[in-house]
């Protein structure tokens, strides 16, 4: 069975909990062990949209991962954790609030491409090994700036007293893949003078699956079935469809590549209602990247 499901995971639980108890869920329901994987890691303490595919489509991990992702974030300011969010130790703490007309001006110069350090608390590889590891031994973890893309980030939110100063702020961030929402709140802290931690996260929003159409861990569990997205629906939140002849499917098939007129970069190939699976198109031709058929 090759579908997907959209889960509104609690915080309290790491993505790889949920994969396992849905992965027994479903296998469960359907009498036979089936795959399961997240397309995109969600915080044990973030709440909010994990796409998990099963079957084939534990496939599309890399092709979720590269599409946007939106946020919604709280930043506290007057605490600094060392792990940037509200699961971390205190390392330093003031009664500095920042004034809320420099924390609107601070906001609006993340918009675009910027250079980004991820958190030493994360599960960026170092040398061969996860930041995080090196982090809770004490050793020092120095991650090289990376490039992100944030395409919108909006106050919808304001905490402040008479006087303008800020106690905290809720955000909603659209943005590109490796994204660090808690390196966010550390560098808008710094641009305004102050300290903060992230003090709750939500991603409502990953690669087209929205939090309005997640379904509650526990209705999952309940009744696992009735929960997924049909492989046909699933892709076409990815991908454009695109029919192809009977003589090109069986090329595609076997690992040919095929001369076909498309503007497309990439798209899911289909011949007689069968869903082939994912194509790139470069230079007047086709090849299947990602295979999805059953038969030859």
């Amino acid at each position: 069975m090759n579908c997907v499901a959209v889960i509104y995971k609690p915080a309290g639980l790491s993505s790889s909990d949920v994969v396992i108890k849905c992965r027994n869920a479903l296998s469960k329901s359907l009498g036979q062990k089936i795959k399961c994987g997240h397309t995109g890691t969600l915080d044990p303490a973030a709440e909010g949209v994990l796409v998990l595919g099963f079957g084939k489509l534990t496939k599309l991990f890399d092709y979720v991962q590269k599409e946007r992702k939106r946020y919604s974030a709280f930043f506290t300011f007057g605490k600094e954790t060392d792990t940037f969010d509200r699961e971390g130790a205190v390392v330093a703490e003031n009664d500095f609030y920042p004034d809320i007309r420099d924390v609107r001006k601070a906001v609006k110069t993340f918009i675009g491409e910027t250079e980004q350090i991820p958190p030493a608390y994360s599960a960026v590889n170092v040398n061969g090994v996860r930041a995080y590891k090196l982090a809770r031994k004490g050793e020092e973890v120095r991650i090289a700036a990376k490039k992100v893309t944030i395409y919108s980030i909006n106050i919808f939110s304001e905490y402040c007293d008479e006087f303008g100063r800020t106690a905290e702020i809720g955000l909603d961030i659209e943005c590109g893949s490796g994204t660090y929402i808690r390196s966010i709140c550390r560098d808008l802290a710094e641009k305004v003078g102050a300290i903060a931690y992230m003090s709750s996260l939500k991603r409502t929003a990953c690669g087209g699956f929205t939090e309005e159409e997640a379904v509650s861990l526990d209705a999952f569990l309940s009744d696992p079935a009735a929960c997924v997205i049909s492989e046909k629906d699933a892709l076409s939140k990815l991908f454009s469809f695109i029919e192809t002849d009977k003589e090109s499917a069986k090329r595609l098939k076997y690992g040919q590549t095929v001369a076909f007129d498309c503007d497309l970069n990439e798209f899911v190939a289909t011949c007689d209602g069968e869903i082939l699976g994912i194509c790139a198109s470069e230079g007047g031709y086709i090849k299947l990247e990602t295979h999805l058929w059953n038969t030859l």
